[in-house]
């Protein structure tokens, strides 16, 4: 009976040095996320609020045409805040050609011109070129 060692009675480790780290990176991964401002640029493909599209820049559009009364019409956003084509935005923009009222019907060719040579720079950097997606060699 004398065997037994007081110390098994206390085989409680402590919690390693690695998993401590691990929680509190985890924890702090946490707060930094909770406190993100909320004007941040929502993610790729996010639906855009009136409010900010009111916010982009002229040369955020396709296509921006003058009305006789001296307003601007703006049509297609599909650059972000910074400048940069925003691809979800791009396809739709591109979708919705045939559905804008142009003001000056010309006007859809420019913007299509417009739109075709931001999606022919986005395939071509993504290494796919238009002969391989058409299927054409």
């Amino acid at each position: 009976m004398g065997n037994a060692s007081p110390s098994r009675t206390l085989d409680i480790a402590p919690p390693s040095a690695t998993r401590y780290r691990c929680r509190m990176r985890r924890a702090l991964v946490v707060l930094a996320i909770l406190a993100l401002p909320a004007g941040v640029p929502p993610a790729l493909g996010e639906t855009w609020s009136e409010a900010r599209i009111a916010r982009l820049p002229d040369s955020a559009f396709a296509l921006v045409e003058v009305a006789a009364d001296g307003r601007k019409v703006r049509h297609l956003p599909h650059h972000d805040e910074t400048g940069a084509v925003d691809p979800a935005h791009l396809r739709a923009a591109l979708s919705r050609l045939g559905q804008v009222r142009w003001l000056d019907p010309a006007s859809e060719a420019v913007a299509r011109r417009h739109l075709e040579g931001h999606r022919r720079a986005l395939t071509d950097r993504r290494g796919i070129s238009h002969h391989a997606r058409s299927g054409v060699s």
